[in-house]
């Protein structure tokens, strides 16, 4: 517990750092609320398939950080390396293997300075669940299993500004 503690109040401060040393006019997009009820309402409908993909919470063009969801069901997520941003997982809902470290083995460029692929060699694996907090920093590799379930988490994705 004070572990998480410790992982939130990071973060707290990273994402205050960064709004500190961005103009005032993209911060002011960030600022907002999503309550718990819109969050369990914007689950029902990615489970559904009313919704697909990605679903953003909060963000600002060139902003220092981006807030969204992601779900994934009766699939391995995809193994990811983000040379320059560091991530945040809130686990909200379902369960999964989540990966973090080691290579992935078949990577490919789908951007500048972020690599994609199917597997991961190496790292160490946890079982996560809800309420979850999984801290990935820049360049390490990461992937999400729920296995035959599923998973929902949000995602805070540290860019600073770029």
């Amino acid at each position: 517990m004070k572990r998480a503690r410790m992982v939130i109040i990071v973060v707290v401060l990273a994402c205050g750092l960064a709004m500190a040393a961005f103009p005032a006019g993209a911060a002011d997009e960030l600022a907002g609320v999503k309550t718990k009820a819109e969050i369990d309402a914007l689950a029902a409908k990615l489970k559904v398939g009313e919704v697909k993909g990605a679903q953003t919470l909060f963000q600002a063009e060139g902003g220092p950080y981006r807030v969204y969801t992601s779900y994934i069901e009766n699939r391995k997520g995809a193994a990811d390396i983000h040379i320059l941003d560091s991530e945040i997982f809130l686990v909200v809902s379902g369960s999964a293997e989540v990966t973090l470290g080691g290579d992935v083995t078949d990577k490919k460029s789908t951007a500048e300075n972020e690599f994609r692929g199917t597997t991961i060699s190496g790292g160490t694996t946890w079982t996560v669940g809800p309420g979850d907090i999984i801290s990935i920093p820049p360049g390490t590799a990461h992937q999400m299993n729920p296995g035959r379930g599923s998973i929902l988490y949000i995602v805070i994705k540290m860019t600073a500004g770029r």
